[in-house]
């Protein structure tokens, strides 16, 4: 219990940015397969701790690079806008994917360094809450927003 107190902060950090990793996912219209790659992520990351920084950053680099090269855009994005505001954009989701894969490396090596049994009844726990964050991003995509937002007069 202690060890969650300690997390507290990152994990509710980790739990927005597993949202705003969904909203994405789904703003970009990525296929299952896609996710599922996302979601191995997540679990990969709290199982193996520091040593899932490096594959899972290649992944999303390779992710972004396949988005770049393809001219991905969400359906939301105007059409009239400059191309180097979706090239910002592109890196600051680069850079919170990886920040995201830190935080979660981190709580997953801090999760090593307790007993097995115990270990593994937090790592589902927290697996299944960060997946379930993931699916709620999408969700608030499909169902709620961006319909709201005004985009023909930003």
């Amino acid at each position: 219990m202690r060890t969650l107190l300690v997390m507290a902060l990152p994990l509710a950090i980790l739990i927005l940015g597993m949202a705003g990793w969904g909203w994405w996912l789904a703003a970009l219209s990525v296929p299952p397969a896609g996710i599922v790659i996302a979601g191995l992520l997540v679990v990969y990351g709290l199982g193996v701790g520091w040593g899932s920084v490096v594959p899972a950053s290649a992944v999303i680099s390779v992710a972004i690079a396949l988005l770049v090269a393809f001219d991905i855009f969400p359906a939301f994005w105007p059409a009239n806008i400059h191309y180097k505001y979706w090239a910002y954009t592109v890196l600051v989701l680069w850079g919170g994917s990886v920040a995201a894969v830190c935080l979660l490396a981190k709580i997953g090596q801090t999760l090593r360094q307790r007993p097995g049994v115990y270990r593994w009844g937090v790592q589902l726990v927290l697996a299944t809450g960060l997946l379930l964050a993931l699916q709620t991003g999408a969700s608030l995509y499909q169902n709620h927003w961006p319909g709201w937002v005004p985009w023909e007069h930003l």
